[in-house]
């Protein structure tokens, strides 16, 4: 894992900041060099200008350019008595073992001068419909998505610039990949006169939330690793099965998964950004400190579903993820867990969930997450359900055999909710979310459900399985069932649903379906601003039909149909009644063919989301 530290620096205590970094970002223009410069010693600096001159950098936006050995001149550092009583940090800087100058052009600070990407959410964003909330204009608080209502940053919030500078961001930490720079222990640092504060990069990053937003995600997303299960890390097996004879055993196999996987949660970096406290008033300290808590807090919820993703079947079972949720219930006091088994999934006739894991020797489990804002104890809740299909074989509808062992990834919806409502219990915001882990595995043997079998679902409606591939649809559509219960104001679920909507999108956006077009909007809006896009697909009347049963109320596939609609259409008939939107991120929670690949996707759309629900509660 990797984190972020804010230091409120002055010359005095720029230096504890150095002292822990391994290399040192300065951001910079051909005009400003000549005054970053000037922090460093006499002889550090001719030294650094040689560099410049041997590789033909001046600071033009791209260029990129590392200096090594500034170390070398901390005994033979000299004074410039002309400067003396400004350059303070000089001798500071010659304890940096590393110096990365990496040129921007400020046109890339300003919105207008971005990309003019066109896209349905800049018309969507004119209405008037309340479900448009944009979270940059409401001013930010405690328990809200703290981005600032100024008119300094209003103009530079739109979600095209916020993509633009996102991809600059990631232009950089390439470099230093490039250069053999490791993303651990970096510093950011203002290098800036009184005279040229207002126009140091770093200032003018931190200064605006979109701005700093867009840095801190491309470097968490970059620095992100999973450590994995190497010989030398504590081993892990013997995993309680259904009906296996561990009970005795259970204690001591769960302690020994958790070892293995705090292993991989070691922090691997840390980003320390030093600003100079005077250039900053109170306001915009607020807004960089809550900015800096909702990227950490979105970056330790991605980066926990990204590992939990990455965990082999054997390892990650429907039983390991209801203990993940319990302690996450376990963590936080606005977090509470009930678990539903076997035995009461069956009581409660989710006959179509229960089909799906027949064939496993794990017992299938529905986690049951509920977090409650103060004050909000009898509104209406959010329900965000994830398709937690542990491994997915196709069951009898076998998958091919190349490409199977990325279905570890078929949980990914599963490890967004868990990792959400975290992300939402760190920052305290103010709304209702209850969040189902639809959790199974779809495996094969003499009780695995078969195609031609009708299943009564949880609804009392009757299924005809054409695929026993298509098992996240069955999964989804008795936790949706299950849901209405709730009386919630918006049912959302998550799952890596169909191969057809990679066909459609590719990797790039998350097909969204939804029976609400208040709710379709605020989702599409959201993501805009996340950077972390959808894109609706139609759920007409005439794609009902590919469904069709002649002996059941419907199929569990279509018959010459686009696959990913007629997964949403199947979703639609047990959601009636519920505004509800679905998310198929087959393309985006992880990358087809590549391994370790999961991307903590829609995390970031979703976070968006429901801050920006919160902030109507606020109101």
């Amino acid at each position: 894992m990797i984190k972020a530290n804010l230091t409120w620096a002055n010359e005095s205590n720029k230096a504890e900041t150095l002292d822990d970094s391994d290399c040192l970002l300065i951001l910079t223009t051909p005009e400003l060099l000549a005054s970053q410069l000037f922090h460093f010693s006499t002889p550090a600096k001719t030294y650094i200008e040689q560099v410049f001159d041997d590789e033909g950098f001046a600071g033009n936006k791209g260029q990129c350019v590392l200096v090594q050995g500034l170390k070398a001149f901390k005994t033979s550092y000299i004074s410039d008595t002309e400067n003396s009583g400004k350059n303070k940090i000089s001798q500071q800087l010659a304890e940096v073992k590393r110096v990365l100058f990496y040129g921007v052009d400020f046109a890339l600070f300003e919105a207008s001068d971005a990309p003019n990407v066109s896209s349905r959410a800049s018309t969507l964003s004119k209405t008037n419909d309340p479900s448009m909330v944009n979270r940059s204009s409401y001013a930010s608080d405690s328990n809200s998505a703290f981005y600032s209502k100024s008119t300094s940053d209003l103009k530079q919030t739109n979600a095209p610039a916020f993509r633009y500078l996102e991809q600059q961001f990631d232009a950089l930490f390439k470099k230093l990949k490039s250069v053999s720079v490791t993303l651990e222990n970096l510093a950011f640092m203002a290098l800036s006169t009184t005279e040229t504060a207002s126009s140091d990069p770093v200032n003018v990053v931190a200064s605006h939330s979109p701005f700093l937003s867009a840095l801190l995600r491309s470097y968490f997303k970059h620095g992100y690793h999973f450590k994995g299960y190497k010989t030398n890390n504590r081993s892990v097996s013997n995993i309680q099965t259904r009906n296996g004879n561990n009970e005795a055993n259970n204690a001591s196999n769960n302690e020994a998964i958790d070892q293995a996987i705090n292993q991989a949660l070691d922090i691997r970096g840390t980003l320390s950004l030093a600003l100079d406290a005077k250039h900053f008033n109170i306001t915009q300290k607020r807004l960089v400190s809550h900015t800096m808590r909702y990227e950490s807090a979105l970056n330790d919820a991605m980066t926990w579903t990204k590992d939990l993703a990455h965990m082999p079947a054997n390892l990650c079972t429907p039983d390991y993820l209801a203990e993940q949720a319990q302690h996450l219930a376990q963590t936080f006091n606005t977090v509470s867990c009930d678990i539903l088994n076997e035995s009461a999934l069956k009581q409660l006739g989710m006959n179509g969930y229960l089909a799906v894991n027949a064939g496993s020797q794990f017992a299938a489990t529905m986690p049951i997450l509920r977090y409650t804002a103060k004050g909000l104890e009898n509104s209406p809740p959010v329900v965000l359900i994830g398709k937690g299909v542990t491994f997915d074989s196709g069951g009898i509808t076998l998958k091919r055999s190349p490409d199977m062992r990325h279905m570890i990834y078929d949980m990914a919806g599963a490890g967004c909710v868990l990792g959400v409502i975290q992300a939402v219990a760190t920052l305290g915001l103010n709304i209702n979310i209850i969040g189902i882990v639809a959790s199974a595995d779809n495996a094969i043997d003499g009780k695995a459900y078969r195609p031609g079998d009708i299943i009564t679902m949880h609804s009392g409606k009757t299924v005809e399985v054409m695929s026993t591939d298509a098992e996240g649809r069955m999964l989804m559509a008795d936790a949706i069932s299950y849901a209405k219960q709730f009386s919630p104001s918006v049912i959302i679920d998550i799952a890596t649903l169909t191969g057809a909507t990679i066909s459609a999108l590719g990797h790039k956006a998350t097909a969204l379906f939804s029976n609400a077009p208040a709710l379709e909007s605020a989702l599409v809006e959201a993501g805009e601003l996340a950077n972390d896009r959808c894109w609706p697909f139609p759920l007409w009347p005439e794609y009902q039909d590919a469904i069709t049963s002649q002996y059941a109320d419907m199929m569990n596939t279509g018959i010459n149909s686009p696959g990913a609609i007629s997964a949403g259409c199947f979703l639609s008939r047990f959601a009636d009644g519920i505004p509800w939107a679905h998310l198929d991120v087959a393309g985006t929670a992880f990358t087809y063919t590549k391994s370790l690949s999961a991307t903590g996707r829609p995390i970031p759309l979703l976070l968006s989301y429901l801050s920006s629900c919160a902030i109507k509660n606020n109101q």
